[in-house]
């Protein structure tokens, strides 16, 4: 998630906003503190402007 959030030039307030979570909530599921639901799963990834699936592959 940081990769393609850095690769569109977000940051973590504007993808927060973007993706309509808290930006405390978004910057601990960046560092593996929290796990996220599918439901977020979703909202980071349209606030990216990616498929939901890209979030889950290993890379």
């Amino acid at each position: 998630m940081r990769r393609l959030r850095a690769a569109r030039g977000l940051s973590q307030d504007e993808l927060a906003y973007e993706s309509g979570v808290n930006r405390t909530y978004l910057s601990s599921v960046e560092r593996s503190e929290r796990n996220v639901s599918i439901d977020n799963i979703g909202r980071i990834a349209k606030g990216l402007g990616v498929e939901p699936w890209k979030l889950l592959k290993d890379s």
